[in-house]
């Protein structure tokens, strides 16, 4: 009866979760295509259309997707301050997670690739070169860390570290790996995810996250970006440049192992007022309607966009 009960508490959240996602990209992919309706010669802009999907995703779809996931079961959680020599540290720690995570999903891609005769798409490469990259910047360092770190860290840690800090953490990076709905960027996104929460439920406030996954944004999607555009690769000054990045990006990731290799035994989580039972934990946590839907709907539209 009590597993019964507890799986309604996630079945819940995956509910909640796959509506807010057919939301947030409904609104999205409609309001591109309201303004190809009305102004087809727009489509060739593609500051324009991107600009078109963003504003109402931020300014309709993220707000009802908060009142969505919303719920009144929460635990307070007490709240420890991050000095910025902490933040520092814990971005080499999220970096080198994400180069991880990054390698995982290229190698899976490029295989593919191979299997379908043809390189995978990768939207978020496709977003970098393809507008303008400070009106990028707004949308994926400002905005996007913000929204997402609401979404995917506060409202669903709140109600699920009763279940457990570790509980609370896989959901939220499995969720959040999931949302990104492809390969390329699921298992960096899921590696962050769970590295973001785990911040937030031993800090208790959820400044830490959005500021590291600002971190994490500039310096991938910004200064990357600017490499990949605005840097001639072929020059000796380019190359110059790109040695120079490449460098630093290295030692962030080395240092960055370094400090999970120190830090690994310190990193505990600690249990929740409601305990559930050993080798009930996956089918209580997953194997429920909402989040068994969630996932498949997800891992589906994942694998056809590969193969298309």
């Amino acid at each position: 009866m009590e597993m019964k009960m507890y799986q309604k508490d996630f079945s819940r959240i995956g509910w909640k979760m796959l509506l807010s996602t057919i939301l947030i990209f409904a609104i999205q992919i409609g309001c591109q295509q309201l303004v190809l309706m009305l102004k087809p010669e727009w489509m060739e802009n593609y500051d324009i259309m991107f600009a078109a999907g963003m504003v109402p995703l931020y300014v309709v779809g993220y707000p009802v997707a908060f009142l969505l996931m919303k719920q009144k079961d929460t635990r307070r959680m007490e709240k420890h301050s991050m000095k910025p020599w902490q933040i520092l540290l814990a971005f080499m720690m999220a970096y080198a997670l994400l180069v991880a995570g990054n390698l995982v999903g290229l190698g899976l891609t490029a295989g593919i690739g191979l299997l379908k005769g043809e390189p995978v798409t990768n939207a978020l490469l496709n977003v970098i070169t393809g507008s303008n990259i400070w009106i990028s910047a707004i949308y994926i360092v400002l905005l996007a860390p913000a929204f997402e770190e609401i979404l995917f860290r506060k409202l669903i840690c709140d109600p699920m570290v009763k279940y457990g800090q570790g509980t609370a953490i896989v959901v939220s990076g499995i969720v959040f790996g999931l949302f990104h709905m492809n390969f390329n960027q699921f298992f960096y996104a899921f590696l962050l995810g769970c590295f973001l929460a785990f911040i937030y439920v031993k800090t208790g406030d959820i400044k830490y996250s959005i500021i590291l996954h600002m971190m994490i944004n500039f310096v991938g999607s910004v200064v990357g970006g600017l490499l990949l555009t605005e840097v001639d690769m072929e020059s000796p000054i380019g190359m110059g440049i790109y040695a120079v990045y490449s460098l630093c990006i290295y030692a962030v990731v080395i240092v960055g192992i370094v400090l999970w290799v120190i830090n690994k035994s310190k990193m505990t989580v600690e249990p929740g007022d409601v305990a559930i039972e050993k080798g009930k934990r996956f089918k209580t946590v997953i194997v429920n309607p909402g989040m068994l839907l969630y996932c498949i709907v997800c891992l589906v539209i994942m694998i056809v966009q590969a193969f298309m």
